[in-house]
């Protein structure tokens, strides 16, 4: 049996090292999650800033051509109903940025949320294997101490 003692603590260095390994390719998969989820956060917040300026942009040509429009009635611009459209208009707009950016604040908060959470998933897949591995490794020295 003097031969399989030293064979068993090369098998078991090994697993260790394996498990090391893993651990450090887990925590550095968890790592990448959480770069790729702040990535996808701030692309859905340059999305937000995009569609509030194809808002705006229609806004303004909405509100040219009633321009035009009430112009060409001969009704003056700043009185009665023309008025009342173009405050309405530019207050559907601003609710419609508001609902936009807390909606984006939103998402982006939770995709956040879940790159921390996978990174933090890695972690503790690694610390377990870590664990297990440094667990294996201490039975199978007592194991070898019992053979020798």
């Amino acid at each position: 049996m003097g031969a399989a003692g030293p064979l068993m603590l090369a098998g078991t260095a090994m697993s260790l090292s394996t498990a090391v390994t893993q651990g450090k390719l887990e925590r550095a998969a968890g790592r990448g999650a959480a770069r790729e989820a702040e990535i996808v956060a701030k692309q859905e917040e340059l999305g937000a800033i995009q569609r509030e300026a194809d808002r705006k942009e229609r806004l303004v040509e909405a509100l040219a051509t009633q321009t035009a429009n009430v112009g060409a009635s001969g009704i003056s611009m700043f009185e009665g109903s023309p008025l009342t459209v173009i405050q309405e208009s530019l207050k559907a707009e601003a609710t419609a940025t508001e609902r936009d950016e807390f909606m984006t604040r939103l998402s982006a908060m939770s995709t956040r949320a879940k790159g921390r959470m996978a990174k933090s998933a890695a972690d503790i897949r690694s610390d377990i294997s870590l664990m297990s591995s440094l667990g294996q490794t201490g039975l199978a020295g007592a194991q070898y101490a019992t053979i020798r």
